[in-house]
C-alpha cells in the first residue's frame, strides 16, 4: 500500500468509525439537535461581527484596523474553544501500527485531518462579516480576500499549535505552561506602546500588508506553519509509539495516600474512597477537577481586583462557579462505574449505597468554591448570604437534577484513559439537562435581584429549595436506585456493549 493509499484508507476508516459510535447512532435526536446548535452559533458568531463592526465606526476605533487589535484575544478563544470540541485520536491508530504501512503515515493523517477540518473556520464566521461591513467599502473586494486569506492562515497555524499542546498536556501537567506564556507573551505586547492608538496603528500595519498581498508577511506565516508542522510530526510520532508501548510504572509512593478516615463509614466509606481515587488516578478526571478549581479562583480574583462588579455578571459566574464540579462530573454519573455494573448488582443495596457515597462526597466538593470566595466576603465584595444560598441550592435542587442522570447513563467510560474519543460525544440528554441546571435558578435570582430590587428574597427561596431536596435526599436517591433496578438489564446491555 501506498503513502497516500494508506492516507485516504485512514480517512475511510474514521469515517466510517464516526458512523458507526454506538453513542451516535443511539441518539438520532441528537443529531438534528447539533445541527440547528452549530447554526445558531454561526449566526450569533456573524451578529456579533456585524455589531462589532458598527461600534468601531461610531467610537472612533480605526475601522477595520480594530480586528487585528483583537486577534490575540480572538485566536485564544479560539485555542479554547477547540478544547471543547476536538479529541484526541492517538488511541485510535494503535490498531493500525500492526500494518506494515509508511512510517509517518499515522502522523500525517492526523496533522492532515487537523488542516482540512471546518473547525478551523469557525471564527471566520465572526470575521468576515465584519470586513464585509469595513474592509469591502473602504478598500475593496481584492482587500477583502487579502483580508480572508491571512486570518485563515492565523487559523492553521493555531490549530497546529493546539494539536501539538494537546498532545504533551495530556502526558504531563507542567506543559500547560507552553500555551499560557504563549498567549500572555503576545497579550503583553499591547502593554510596550504608549497608547491605545499606536497599538492599533501597528496592529494595521500587519493586516495592511496582509490585505496587500505582501510577499514578506506570507512567507512568515506560512514558515511558522510549516515549522509547526513539522515538529507536530515530530511530537506526535513519539507519542504514537509511548501510547502503543506504555507500561505501568509503580512505585511505593502512589499508594501513600491510605484514605483510613473514611473506613469509619462502613460501605459508604469505601465508595467515598472510589470517589476519591478516581480524581486523583484518571487523567482526564484529575486535569478537569484542577482546571474546574482554576476557574473559580481566576473569578475570584476578578471579583476582587475589579472595582465596580456587574450584578448580574457577578450572581450569573459565581452560581456557575457552584455547580461547575456537578457539570464536569454528575452528567456522566455511573459511566465509569459501568466497567463493574455487574458487581454491583450482585450485592444488594449496593447502587444505593454507591450514590449516598457521591452525594456526600460532591456535596462536600461545594465547600471549595465556597472557601474561595470567602476572601471576596471579607472584603464585602459579596454577601455571606449569597454563597451559602447558591451552596444550598447547587447540593439540594441541582443535584437532584443531574443525579436523574444515573437512569439514562449507559455508556461506559474507560477508568484511565488519557486520550478519549467517542465515549466524549454527548447525547441529546446531557445537553438539555445541563441547560436546566444552569437555567433554573435564573427565574428566583431575576425575581429578587433584579426586578423586585431584593436580593434577602432571592436568597431566601434558593437556601429554602435547597434545604429541602437537601433533608429528603435519601428519599429521591431510593427511588432513582429503584428505578435503576427496575431498568438493570437495559443498562447492563449498554455498558457491555460499549466496553
Amino acid at each position: 500500500m501506498t503513502y497516500w493509499e494508506a492516507i485516504l484508507t485512514l480517512h475511510t476508516h474514521f469515517h466510517l468509525s464516526n458512523k458507526r459510535a454506538k453513542t451516535w447512532q443511539a441518539n438520532n435526536v441528537a443529531k438534528y439537535l447539533y445541527y440547528v446548535l452549530a447554526v445558531f452559533l454561526y449566526g450569533y458568531m456573524a451578529w456579533i461581527g456585524t455589531e462589532l463592526a458598527r461600534l468601531t465606526a461610531m467610537e472612533n476605533l480605526g475601522g477595520y484596523r480594530f480586528i487585528y487589535a483583537l486577534l490575540p484575544l480572538l485566536l485564544f478563544f479560539d485555542y479554547i474553544f477547540r478544547y471543547t470540541t476536538d479529541h484526541r485520536l492517538l488511541m485510535y491508530i494503535r490498531p493500525y501500527q500492526l500494518l506494515p504501512l509508511p512510517k509517518h503515515t499515522y502522523t500525517d493523517y492526523l496533522i492532515i485531518r487537523q488542516l482540512v477540518h471546518i473547525k478551523n473556520t469557525y471564527l471566520l464566521f465572526l470575521c468576515v462579516p465584519f470586513g464585509i461591513k469595513t474592509i469591502v467599502p473602504e478598500l475593496g473586494a481584492l482587500a477583502m480576500t487579502g483580508y480572508t486569506i491571512g486570518l485563515y492562515l492565523l487559523l492553521l497555524v493555531n490549530g497546529q499549535f493546539f494539536q501539538l499542546t494537546q498532545v504533551l498536556t495530556a502526558r504531563r501537567l507542567y506543559y500547560w505552561l507552553i500555551p499560557i506564556l504563549v498567549y500572555l507573551s503576545i497579550a503583553a505586547t499591547a502593554f510596550f506602546f504608549p497608547s491605545a492608538q499606536d497599538y492599533i496603528h501597528r496592529c494595521a500595519r500587519i493586516g495592511n500588508a496582509m490585505m496587500k498581498g505582501d510577499v514578506w508577511i506570507y512567507v512568515m506565516v506560512i514558515l511558522l506553519l510549516v515549522l509547526l508542522i513539522l515538529l507536530n510530526r515530530k511530537i506526535l510520532y513519539r507519542h504514537i509509539y509511548k501510547e502503543l508501548y506504555a507500561t505501568s510504572q509503580t512505585t511505593g509512593s502512589q499508594n501513600s495516600l491510605s484514605l483510613s478516615f473514611f473506613e469509619r463509614f462502613n460501605q459508604i466509606g469505601e465508595y467515598l474512597k472510589l470517589e476519591t481515587w478516581a480524581i486523583l488516578r484518571n487523567k482526564r478526571l484529575r486535569l478537569v477537577f484542577i482546571l474546574d478549581t482554576v476557574s473559580i479562583a481566576l473569578f475570584c480574583v476578578l471579583i476582587l481586583i475589579n472595582p465596580e462588579n456587574d450584578p448580574i455578571e457577578t450572581h450569573s459566574f459565581l452560581y456557575y462557579c457552584f455547580i461547575i464540579y456537578g457539570l464536569a462530573f454528575l452528567t456522566r454519573i455511573m459511566c465509569y462505574e459501568g466497567n463493574y455494573f455487574e458487581c454491583l448488582l450482585m450485592q444488594r443495596h449496593s447502587i444505593q449505597t454507591l450514590l449516598l457515597a457521591k452525594y456526600y462526597f460532591y456535596s462536600a466538593l461545594l465547600l471549595i468554591p465556597l472557601l474561595i470566595f470567602l476572601p471576596a466576603v471579607i472584603l464585602g465584595k459579596i454577601s455571606m448570604w449569597e454563597i451559602l444560598a447558591y451552596t444550598l441550592f447547587s447540593a439540594g435542587v441541582c443535584y437532584r437534577i443531574l443525579f436523574q442522570m444515573a437512569i439514562y447513563n449507559k455508556v461506559t467510560f474507560s477508568m484511565n484513559t488519557t486520550h478519549t474519543g467517542k465515549t466524549s460525544s454527548s447525547p441529546y440528554l446531557h445537553i438539555i439537562v445541563t441547560a436546566v441546571v444552569i437555567l433554573s435558578a435564573l427565574p428566583i435570582i431575576s425575581l429578587g435581584t433584579w426586578w423586585l430590587k431584593l436580593p434577602a428574597l432571592s436568597n431566601t427561596i434558593l437556601s429554602i429549595l435547597g434545604i429541602i431536596f437537601i433533608v429528603t435526599h435519601r428519599r429521591w436517591i431510593t427511588g432513582i436506585s429503584r428505578q435503576m433496578k427496575e431498568k438493570q438489564h437495559e443498562q447492563l446491555e449498554g455498558f457491555k456493549k460499549s466496553r
